[in-house]
């Protein structure tokens, strides 16, 4: 249940938005220029975001190419531009560089008709799709969290939350397309599964399910928010082992290896456990997540992923603002597990309140009947 606290700081932020919308609506004469269609033949989107949110991007790809039939370029963080490869509606993947002027360079010469700037929508970018004569600039606000975006010929704002992909409908809709698609894509090769198939043939692994228990900056939090009790998961891993005849991976980034190794250490049916923190980077680990039985996992970019290939999932949190990236396809293919009653309403990596309750009220049992309810649903 919401603090006092929490509901006054919700009320004060929702205020301030509305004020900066209300300033935007009478000083702003760009929601007033007409985007003319016809003149868009190369368009640039920027997300600075993380894995997860990148992908979020995906579903108006198709929907932009149809509409404008035009080059589709993104700008990216750095080592993040691989999530676009082999996607057949992106031309290229421009790295984002600290250095502004370098990014200034680069895009002036790419000639791009229109930005869409998804995250963040803030001066600094809006300035330097500006500087980079970008003729036509449309950027999602978050009020005065990324500052004014003074050079942008079109913004918008949601007054409340909505999920990650109304706001990419949301860009389109400042185009006046309003077409709408939910289904994240994630373009793998031949050759990347033929390499799973040999790197799993020699690890003698034919079904298996994988568990994913940590989350970007987990190991520098002291109340992780999304971080399910590690001798709950040893439990479900020996759950699945057994009742599934399977073996088990142990996923996450290689910093992260201590977590699935305590896991490991905690579980009974050790052989069966493969911790793989190390074995798989990104397009790997996507591979191996397409033709995975399930996954298991707390909220975070790989289960985006998954959803891309309607890989059976099941997916807790405990943070307030999961809603916004809850898988939007079929039911059939995942299960979200989460008690808003016990959630203090933080919204934060690592709690306000210094606490894990919302976490440990996910119970063993509560895991176990959703894994058989998607086993069931899928394989069945």
């Amino acid at each position: 249940m919401e603090s006092f606290q929490t509901k006054i700081r919700k009320v004060i932020k929702f205020s301030l938005l509305l004020g900066y919308y209300l300033i935007w609506l009478l000083l702003d004469p760009s929601k007033f220029k007409k985007i003319k269609k016809e003149e868009i033949k190369k368009i640039l989107i920027v997300h600075l975001g993380a894995v997860g949110e990148l992908l979020f991007t995906t579903p108006m790809f198709p929907i932009l190419k149809k509409a404008l039939n035009c080059d589709i370029s993104l700008m990216v963080s750095k080592g993040k531009e691989r999530i676009f490869e082999n996607n057949p509606y992106v031309s290229e993947v421009l790295t984002y560089q600290e250095d502004f002027k370098e990014n200034v360079s680069l895009l002036k010469k790419k000639n791009f008709d229109l930005a869409l700037i998804i995250y963040p929508g803030s001066t600094k970018i809006s300035l330097m799709c500006f500087f980079a004569k970008i003729k036509y600039r449309v950027a999602y606000s978050n009020g005065f969290k990324d500052g004014p975006a003074l050079f942008l010929t079109r913004k918008f704002f949601f007054l409340t939350k909505k999920h990650a992909i109304e706001k990419t409908f949301g860009v389109l809709e400042q185009i006046n397309i309003l077409d709408k698609n939910t289904k994240l894509e994630f373009y793998l090769s031949k050759k990347e599964k033929e390499n799973l198939r040999k790197k799993l043939t020699s690890l003698k692994i034919k079904d298996y399910m994988i568990v994913h228990p940590s989350f970007s900056s987990v190991t520098q939090s002291n109340y992780p928010s999304r971080l399910w009790p590690l001798d709950r998961y040893a439990e479900i891993t020996d759950y699945l082992i057994e009742k599934y005849k399977v073996k088990v991976f142990l996923t996450g980034m290689p910093n992260e290896k201590m977590i699935s190794e305590k896991i490991k250490e905690l579980a009974k049916n050790k052989k069966e456990i493969i911790v793989a923190n190390e074995l798989f980077e990104l397009r790997e680990l996507a591979t191996l997540i397409s033709n995975a039985k399930l996954l298991v996992s707390c909220g975070t970019g790989i289960v985006q992923i998954a959803t891309a290939f309607d890989a059976p999932i099941v997916l807790f949190e405990g943070k307030g603002d999961s809603f916004e990236t809850i898988p939007q396809n079929s039911k059939k293919y995942y299960r979200f597990l989460h008690h808003p009653e016990v959630c203090v309403g933080c919204e934060k990596e690592s709690c306000r309140k210094k606490t894990i309750e919302c976490m440990k009220a996910i119970t063993v049992n509560e895991v176990k009947n959703a894994i058989n309810e998607i086993i069931k649903e899928n394989y069945s």
